[in-house]
């Protein structure tokens, strides 16, 4: 990366991270872009250099949480060596990185409020399909791998996906938060288990 690409991302990070702070401190509604562009210490204009609108950098900003949450879960399963284990299964390893991304959402419960708030399809497919920019890779792309991998077929795998994506979005809210209804240690037996019974749903079973 060049010094003016270097810049230019600089500038873009220092404006995501004025608006996450002032979104979840203050909301989205009360957080104008001039809110945003005096906390980055930024000219107006260069907002627009950048994104369209709050609900645009919004957006981005979900996408860029969430990536950075799949590419660390993905680092650990490196670390641990499952990523490279024949005896992985394909719902272990969607399993392990649903825990982990569990795990690090329980540790920031404020980036899990936002996420939650503020997670539509549309930004779902856009999380899906973003690179990550040391990788060059997106979600889906190491989803696909994972598919690969198992040798296994699915009438619909980003319909699968999404499905597990909204079960722990929907279920670990009010756990986290709220302790509610059960503790997140006793939750996560039973999501675990109805991920694996979606996985299975969904596959197409082999000929012969």
């Amino acid at each position: 990366m060049g010094k003016i690409d270097d810049k230019k991302k600089q500038k873009r990070d220092s404006l995501l991270g004025a608006a996450f702070s002032l979104f979840t401190s203050q909301g989205i509604n009360d957080t104008s872009i001039s809110d945003i562009v005096k906390k980055a210490n930024m000219a107006k204009g260069t907002f627009y250099l950048y994104f369209k609108d709050k609900f645009d950098i919004r957006d981005k900003l979900i996408t860029s949480k969430a990536t950075q949450l799949f590419f660390h879960a993905a680092q650990e399963m490196k670390r641990t060596g499952m990523a490279d284990s024949e005896a992985t299964s394909l719902e272990d390893a969607i399993i392990f990185i649903a825990d982990s991304m569990i795990n690090d959402l329980n540790e920031d419960k404020r980036l899990l409020r936002f996420i939650s708030k503020n997670l539509s399809w549309g930004v779902f497919h856009n999380f899906l399909m973003a690179s990550d920019e040391e990788n060059g890779y997106s979600f889906y792309d190491g989803y696909e791998i994972m598919l690969e991998k198992s040798g296994r077929r699915f009438r619909n795998p980003e319909l699968m996906l999404y499905m597990i994506v909204e079960l722990i979005n929907s279920t670990c809210h009010n756990v986290i938060l709220e302790q509610e209804p059960v503790t997140l240690a006793e939750l996560k037996p039973e999501l675990y288990n109805v991920i694996r019974d979606i996985i299975h749903r969904q596959e197409i079973a082999a000929l012969g």
